[in-house]
């Protein structure tokens, strides 16, 4: 767990898996989806002007978008619209450690998507580059671990809304 002691740096490493399995051919990084409350406005007597008011466990679309070098490999597997795609990104995290005088220290980042394709892209053919191909994801399900410490997860399908372990959501479950 990130402590007073460290300091965050940078990702020195990461892997991507589709259903446990290393990918290969996935492009240099990958950009995370947003994670925005749907939200409505509230007005009226005693409120001065507006508040855009986020509803607690209801979200937007999250997106996520998966580069390839090229379209060999993990990228024509996600493709089929039969199956849920599931994928897992292992990433160190190197941190300034303050303990120990300056040294370096690596911390584990997890973070699990579940969703299915919404979007293809085959890329380009250029001699000599990356065809940058993508696929997009709406994903129902992210799991985020920081050193094995569940820091986040929403399940949209299953009402499940956790933020550093606590269950956002249960007082809303104990009334439906």
């Amino acid at each position: 767990m990130i402590s007073d002691n460290y300091i965050p740096e940078k990702i020195n490493e990461y892997n991507a898996y589709l259903d446990g399995t290393k990918m290969i051919g996935v492009a240099a990084a990958s950009t995370l989806p947003e994670v925005n409350m749907q939200t409505s406005t509230v007005s009226g007597m005693g409120v001065n002007g507006e508040i855009d008011s986020p509803t607690l466990g209801q979200f937007e679309s999250m997106e996520q978008e998966v580069q390839f070098n090229t379209l060999y490999s993990s990228a024509v597997d996600m493709l089929n619209p039969l199956n849920a795609v599931n994928l897992t990104f292992r990433a160190a995290q190197q941190v300034y450690d303050k303990a120990t005088g300056g040294g370096y220290a690596f911390k584990s980042l997890r973070i699990v998507e579940m969703g299915r394709v919404k979007k293809f892209k085959p890329g380009k053919i250029e001699k000599n580059n990356s065809m940058e191909a993508t696929i997009t994801l709406e994903l129902t399900y992210i799991l985020v671990e920081v050193d094995g410490v569940e820091i986040l997860a929403i399940d949209k399908l299953n009402q499940v809304y956790r933020v550093n372990g606590v269950d956002m959501l249960a007082d809303v479950r104990g009334m439906t």
